[in-house]
Formats: C-alpha cells, sequence, structure tokens
C-alpha cells in the first residue's frame, strides 16, 4: 500500500505549510519527518542569496520518491520477442505478396509453381498468382498470353484469364489466351473449360477455341505437346490476324498490310528460330508477298 506521508502530493502540501494539524502531526512522529528535516537544516549553512530552502527541498523529494519501473523479464527476452515479431512479418510479407513473371518477345520460361506444378510460358506471355493461397491450397492464378502446365495432384487447379478459366486437379493442358482469342489443349487428365457462355470438359486429345465472337469450336489433335516447346508454332484453320500476332511475338517486329485479308484462314506452322523462313512458310500458300524493312514487314497481294 502506498505510504501517505511519502506520496509527492502530500510532501508539496508540507513544504507550503498547507498541511491540516492532524496532517502535521502525524507526519512528525514518522522516520521520513525526520530524513526530510535534516535536509531543511542543512540548508541553513547555505547563503547564496534568496535562496529557497523550501524549493530545493522540493525538488530533492521528487528526484527521490519518483519509482524506477522495474522490467519483469531479461533484456534477451525482449530482443528475442523483437526478433521474432520482426521475422513473422518478413515470412507474411513474403508469403502475401503477388508473385508476377513474364516473357518478352521470342522468349520462354520455364517455372515451378509452390505446388511443384509446372508452367512453361511462350513470348510475350504472363501469369500471377498470391503465394499465401497456394499455402492454402488455392491453387489460382491468372495468364496473359500462352502457357503450358503440368499440374501435380491436389486440389483444384484454376488458370484464370480475361476470356475464361481452366480447372483441373492433375494433368497436362496448353492455353492461350488474348483480348480476342481463347483456346486449351488438353494433353492429359481431364480439364474444365469456362467462360461467361459456356463450360466444357477436356479429356486427352480434345481442343477448345473461342475467337472473338464466333461459336465456339471443339477440336481434336494428336501431338504429345505444344510444337511451341520445340520452336514451332503451329496452327489449324487460324484467322491470319491471329498467325501475325504470334510471329510479331516471336520475332519483335511490326506487321503491317495492303489489301489482304486478315480473316483468311490459314492451316501451318512457322519456326520461331528464322524470320525470312516463317514469312515464306506463311504467304507462299496464301498468295501473298512480304518485304522486311528493319523491324517491320510489310505484307501485300500478289
Amino acid at each position: 500500500m502506498k505510504n501517505e506521508h511519502t506520496d509527492d502530493t502530500f510532501l508539496s502540501r508540507w513544504l507550503h505549510n498547507d498541511l491540516t494539524n492532524e496532517e502535521l502531526v502525524s507526519f512528525k512522529k514518522t522516520e521520513a519527518y525526520k530524513e526530510y528535516q535534516k535536509i531543511i537544516n542543512a540548508t541553513q549553512n547555505f547563503n547564496a542569496p534568496n535562496f529557497n530552502k523550501a524549493e530545493v527541498l522540493e525538488k530533492i523529494i521528487q528526484k527521490t520518491t519518483n519509482k524506477k519501473v522495474k522490467k519483469l523479464l531479461p533484456n534477451w527476452v525482449y530482443a528475442a520477442a523483437a526478433s521474432i515479431v520482426l521475422l513473422l512479418s518478413t515470412v507474411y510479407f513474403l508469403t502475401s505478396s503477388n508473385e508476377n513473371y513474364s516473357t518478352s518477345f521470342g522468349e520462354q520460361l520455364a517455372l515451378v509453381l509452390p505446388d511443384g506444378s509446372e508452367v512453361l510460358l511462350n513470348s510475350k506471355s504472363s501469369i500471377s498468382y498470391k503465394k499465401s493461397d497456394w499455402f492454402d491450397g488455392n491453387r489460382t492464378l491468372q495468364l496473359k498470353g500462352e502457357g503450358y502446365f503440368k499440374v501435380q495432384k491436389g486440389s483444384k487447379f484454376t488458370v484464370n484469364s480475361d476470356n475464361g478459366s481452366v480447372s483441373v486437379l492433375g494433368t497436362q493442358f496448353n492455353v492461350k489466351t488474348n483480348p480476342s482469342y481463347f483456346e486449351v489443349l488438353c494433353y492429359e487428365g481431364k480439364v474444365q473449360v469456362k467462360n461467361t457462355q459456356e463450360t466444357a470438359i477436356l479429356t486427352k486429345g480434345l481442343s477448345f477455341r473461342k475467337i472473338e465472337n464466333n461459336n465456339s469450336e471443339k477440336g481434336t489433335f494428336s501431338n504429345s505437346k505444344p510444337t511451341w516447346l520445340d520452336g514451332e508454332s503451329t496452327f489449324n484453320n487460324t484467322p491470319l490476324q491471329f498467325v501475325l500476332k504470334e510471329l510479331q511475338n516471336q520475332y519483335q517486329i511490326k506487321v503491317t498490310s495492303i489489301d489482304v485479308d486478315l480473316n483468311t484462314l490459314f492451316t501451318g506452322a512457322f519456326t520461331n528460330k528464322n524470320l525470312n523462313l516463317a514469312l515464306q512458310t506463311i504467304c507462299a500458300p496464301l498468295s501473298i508477298q512480304f518485304a522486311i524493312d528493319e523491324n517491320t514487314v510489310v505484307l501485300t497481294k500478289k
């Protein structure tokens, strides 16, 4: 219990003669009074001008009655706790941050996702995902461009895009997406393709494609993996405008055309390693001629 005779307010009132008679009588019976009285008597020997003994004593009392806060734990415990907080904060930041990966013109990128699944990005493509979601079993990412996925078995794995989503439990598939083109090929297992208009289930060797405002198409294929992994871009009844878009992504060029129908369908492939040869492969079957001027290709009808 707090001693009223050593309370700062009590001592201050004593120094200023504000105590009641009862309080003063009680205080004079204490050891504290004797100690403080000695201090006052000692100040009688000071000869400094205008020396205020009561004021000096009050300052001394304030210093001697201030209580120090005692730590309940040693310093190393506080340091360790601070380190743990810092570590947890760092881990939270790392796991909650977004992961973003992208490729440039003519570039491919192989990635291993947090669950061990693999993705190979084609040129001018990107994926993004939130790492913390994957630790909670929510395997979801956003794709732009084209990617080939090898998914480890586990919880539902979803690839979202502006054109639709692809969901699987464990399989291999390829997704190609841009503002006007959406294509999914299933190489192994089973995938679910969903957009704003419909849902489709694909098994090995089946494909789904939606081009601009046209109706969706389902088809078949026999390749064991995407040809672009081996440096070749393949198309099946694909409008020329999308073939040329892929050509630009692979070679970092600009393609312009004069009197060329960009909706003409193209079936075939071009190499991703030789621009001149790629242009010959595209243009010859369609009776188109081309001219290369530095980073620009001009197409004209023969």
